[in-house]
């Protein structure tokens, strides 16, 4: 019995090899794919960019220094600039870079950078359009609002920074240093300025 299955199946195959032959068909055969080069992600700090050859030296937590070449279609992401430009990044910086690695450098598809964040404490000084000066302990802050900025003033239904005035003691997070200014994304009203 096992014996006329095996000539059954053997048949079987055997005709199909012969009609695939017949009729131009070819059995499917392995094809090499090439495959996409491997991810690679680095984590460090800026030591060195050179803007106009869209390059950058990242210094390691291990303290290797890794070379970061970009193309047209790398993608930055700079908090508070929203069309950022190899020009938006400094050293010293954090950075996250996605790409792959290629000649002993980092090819990069997306660079992140993780801006320096700081909390101040102080008062309002000076308030033009959508900066303002706060003096805090340790001297004078200089911040800049934009629409992604949140508010909050007690007793103020959606504030926004008409809501403030010169003298207000106020707490604010600070993203992103950038010449001397930082960008604002909370700032909450502690006092009333007299």
């Amino acid at each position: 019995m096992l014996q006329g299955w095996k000539k059954f199946v053997g048949a079987v195959l055997g005709s199909l090899l012969l009609l695939s032959w017949g009729t131009g068909m070819a059995w499917p055969q392995a094809v090499r794919q090439a495959r996409a080069p491997a991810r690679v992600i680095v984590r460090g700090t800026i030591a060195k960019v050179d803007p106009a050859a869209k390059r950058l030296e990242v210094k390691t937590a291990k303290g290797e220094t890794v070379e970061v070449v970009g193309t047209d279609k790398t993608i930055l992401l700079v908090i508070g600039i929203r069309k950022p430009t190899w020009s938006d990044l400094h050293p010293g910086e954090r950075v996250l870079v996605v790409g792959t690695r290629a000649d002993g450098k980092v090819e990069a598809l997306r660079i992140g950078v993780r801006p320096p964040v700081q909390t101040f404490h102080g008062t309002i000084t000076e308030i033009q359009e959508n900066r303002l000066v706060l003096e805090t302990a340790k001297g004078k802050a200089n911040l800049l609002t934009d629409d992604r900025t949140r508010f909050h003033v007690p007793g103020v239904k959606n504030p926004t920074l008409k809501d403030f005035k010169a003298g207000d003691r106020v707490n604010a997070l600070g993203v992103g240093r950038f010449d001397d200014t930082w960008y604002v994304t909370l700032m909450s009203l502690v006092r009333r300025g007299r």
